[in-house]
C-alpha cells in the first residue's frame, strides 16, 4: 500500500470515529448503529450490545445515562489506526464531558480499542470498546 492509500484510508478511519461520535451526541442512533458492520459490538460502561440486533436495548441504557449526565459531548484524540488490507485496529483517546445547567464536567476519560472491517469500501466497527482511566 503506498503512502497515499495508507494516508486516505487512515483519514477515513478517523472520519468514521467523527460520524459516531456526531451520531451519539445528537441522539441519532440509527446512524450510530450505521458505524458498525452488521455483527459489530460496543462494550462500554453501559454495557455490551450487538449494534444492529440491540439497538432498542442500547437507547434504553443511554436514556437511563443521559437522565443523570445530560449533553454528552465525545472528543476523540490521538487516534492511531494499523491497517491490514481490509481489517484495521485503532486506538484513541476518549473524553466525554456532560453539560447541566450551562456548567460542563467530564463524565468520562479513556481509551477506545478498536477492530475494524472495511465493507463495500466502507470502515466499519467490528468491535469498539471502551476502557475508562482508572478502572
Amino acid at each position: 500500500m503506498s503512502q497515499d492509500e495508507i494516508a486516505r484510508e487512515k483519514a477515513a478511519i478517523a472520519e468514521l470515529i467523527a460520524r459516531y461520535n456526531y451520531a451519539i451526541d445528537h441522539n441519532d442512533y440509527q446512524g450510530w448503529a450505521n458505524t458498525f458492520a452488521p455483527d459489530g459490538v460496543f462494550v462500554g460502561i453501559i454495557g455490551r450490545f450487538a449494534a444492529h440486533k440491540e439497538l432498542d436495548k442500547f437507547i434504553a441504557s443511554v436514556k437511563s445515562l443521559t437522565a443523570t449526565s445530560p449533553n454528552l459531548r465525545h472528543y476523540v484524540t490521538n487516534i492511531l489506526p494499523d491497517i491490514n488490507g481490509n481489517e484495521a485496529r485503532c486506538t484513541s483517546f476518549l473524553l466525554m464531558t456532560s453539560t447541566k445547567e450551562g456548567v460542563s464536567t467530564i463524565a468520562l476519560a479513556g481509551e477506545y480499542e478498536d477492530r475494524l472491517v472495511k465493507i463495500n469500501g466502507q470502515w466499519l466497527f467490528l468491535e469498539r470498546v471502551v476502557r475508562p482511566d482508572g478502572a
